[in-house]
């Protein structure tokens, strides 16, 4: 699926960086519609209080101006 890594052309060497981002703040004030909405995933329109943590990986592709070879991005994003 999408949050898995996407395909890429063979051969393209692409480099993927990981990066953990944790995301906090009060309750009620979006941090788990947020980060549905950059998964692409459906935000729900009722609230309700995240139990634990929640780890939502996102694959994000970039290509740097100065390189040729792609970089993926691998955010994860705890909630």
């Amino acid at each position: 699926g999408i949050l898995e890594s996407p395909a890429l052309p063979p051969g393209s060497g692409s480099l993927t960086i990981s990066y953990k981002l944790f995301v906090s703040g009060k309750s009620g004030v979006g941090k788990t519609a947020l980060v549905a909405m950059l998964a692409g995933g459906c935000v729900l329109p009722m609230h309700y209080e995240t139990r634990g943590t929640e780890v939502t990986s996102v694959f994000w592709p970039a290509k740097p101006v100065t390189s040729t070879v792609p970089v993926m991005f691998q955010l994860n994003f705890w909630d």
